[in-house]
C-alpha cells in the first residue's frame, strides 16, 4: 500500500492540471488559457460599468437592470482576478452564485411580465416570489457550503455541490422559458408590423435561449464530471492530464456558462439616448422608459392589455405639438435603435387632427 499511496502523491503534485496558470506554478498553455479568460472578463466588466453610467444618466427607475448589472461588473471583476492567480476555488462558487443571483433576478422580471400580461397579478405575489426567495436561499445554503468545505484542486469538480447548483438552475430555466412563451402569445395579438414584432420577440428569446444554454451546458458538464470522475485519477484524469485537452474545453465551458448570458444582456438592454434633463422625461415617457424595448414594465404591458388605446408614447423621430406645450424646454430624441411598435390611431381620432398634424407621421406606441 506504501508505494500506491506515494504514487498518489507524486500524481498530485506532477499531473494536477487545475495548479497550472501565469503565477505561481508557471505552464504556457495555462497561461494563455487564463489570460484569454482574465481579458475577456475585464472586457465584459468594462462595458457593464459604461452600461451603469449611461443608466444612470438616463434616470432609469427599474431596479432589475440596475441590480444585474452591478452584480455583471461584480463578477466579471472578480473572475479576472481568480482566473489570473488561478488555484483560489472559493471564488469559483462566489463566481457561480453571482451568476444564478443575476438569473433570479432576470426571472423576478419576466414572470412578473407575464402575469401582467395574462392579468393574473395575483400570482406573482402568492406564488412566483415565495418560490424566488426559496431558490434564493437554496442557492445561497449549497454555495455557502461549498466554500466552507472546499477541497484541494485535485478532487474539487467531483463535490456534489456543483450538481445541485447547475441541476437546480436547469429546472427554473424551463420555467423561465414558460414566461417567454406566454409573453410571445401575447404580442401576437397586437396589431403591428411583422418586422417590428420579429424585432421584439428576437430580444425576448435572445434572452430565453442564452440562458437555455448557460444552464444546460452547466448541467452537462457538471454530471459528465461525475459520471467519469474518480478521487484517486482526480478532475485531472478527466482530461488526461493534458493541457492542450482541458484549456479549450475549459474556456468553452467558462464562456458558456458566465460570461455570454452578460453579453446577450448587454446587447438587448439599449438605453435611449440622455436628454437634458431627466424631469423632461416624465411627462412624455413612462418612468421606466429607460430601454425601447419590449422589457419597458409599465407603459409595455398596459398596451399589452389593451393594444388599441392610446398610452401617450410619442414617436422618437417627431415633436408633438402637445408635447412643447407641457414642457418647451424638452429635447426631441433621436431615433433609438431598437424600433418602436407602430399602430394606426382611430378613424375618429384622425378626424380631430388639424391641417398641420396630417403632414406628421401617425402616433407610435412602444410595446
Amino acid at each position: 500500500m506504501e508505494p500506491k499511496l506515494g504514487t498518489l502523491i507524486t500524481k498530485n503534485t506532477t499531473y494536477d492540471i487545475m495548479v497550472y496558470g501565469c503565477l505561481g506554478t508557471y505552464e504556457t498553455v495555462a497561461c494563455i488559457r487564463n489570460g484569454i479568460l482574465s481579458s475577456l472578463a475585464l472586457l465584459t466588466a468594462l462595458f457593464c460599468i459604461i452600461k451603469i453610467i449611461r443608466l444612470h444618466m438616463a434616470c432609469n427607475k427599474s431596479v432589475h437592470q440596475y441590480f444585474i448589472f452591478y452584480c455583471a461588473s461584480l463578477e466579471c471583476v472578480l473572475g479576472s482576478i481568480h482566473w489570473l492567480i488561478g488555484t483560489v476555488s472559493q471564488l469559483d462558487f462566489v463566481l457561480q452564485y453571482l451568476k444564478l443571483i443575476q438569473f433570479l433576478v432576470m426571472c423576478h422580471y419576466y414572470w412578473t411580465l407575464a402575469t401582467r400580461a395574462l392579468r393574473r397579478e395575483q400570482l406573482s405575489k402568492r406564488f412566483l416570489l415565495p418560490f424566488l426567495i426559496l431558490a434564493c436561499t437554496y442557492f445561497t445554503v449549497i454555495s455557502t457550503l461549498g466554500i466552507i468545505n472546499v477541497q484541494s484542486t485535485w478532487t474539487e469538480c467531483l463535490q456534489p455541490y456543483w450538481l445541485e447548483l447547475s441541476a437546480a438552475e436547469f429546472a427554473i430555466v424551463q420555467l423561465f422559458a414558460v414566461a417567454g412563451f406566454y409573453i410571445t402569445r401575447r404580442l401576437n395579438e397586437i396589431s403591428t408590423l411583422d418586422s417590428v414584432r420579429w424585432s421584439q420577440k428576437r430580444d425576448l428569446w435572445c434572452i430565453v435561449i442564452v440562458f437555455e444554454i448557460s444552464a444546460m451546458v452547466g448541467f452537462l458538464y457538471d454530471i459528465t464530471l461525475q459520471i467519469v470522475g474518480d478521487e484517486e485519477e482526480g478532475c485531472s484524469g478527466i482530461f488526461l492530464y493534458a493541457q492542450e485537452l482541458y484549456t479549450p474545453i475549459f474556456v468553452s465551458f467558462t464562456i458558456l456558462k458566465l460570461l455570454l448570458p452578460i453579453w446577450v444582456m448587454l446587447y438587448v438592454f439599449q438605453p435611449s439616448p440622455a436628454v437634458l434633463e431627466c424631469e423632461d422625461l416624465r411627462p412624455v415617457i413612462s418612468d421606466d422608459a429607460t430601454y425601447t424595448s419590449i422589457f419597458n414594465e409599465d407603459q409595455n404591458y398596459r398596451q399589452l392589455y389593451h393594444p388599441s388605446e392610446d398610452y401617450h408614447s410619442i414617436d422618437d423621430r417627431t415633436t408633438s405639438p402637445i408635447q412643447g406645450v407641457l414642457n418647451p424646454t424638452v429635447t426631441t430624441r433621436q431615433p433609438s435603435n431598437l424600433l418602436p411598435i407602430t399602430e394606426e390611431t382611430s378613424s375618429a381620432a384622425s378626424s380631430q387632427k388639424t391641417p398641420q398634424d396630417n403632414s406628421a407621421p401617425k402616433a407610435q406606441f412602444f410595446l
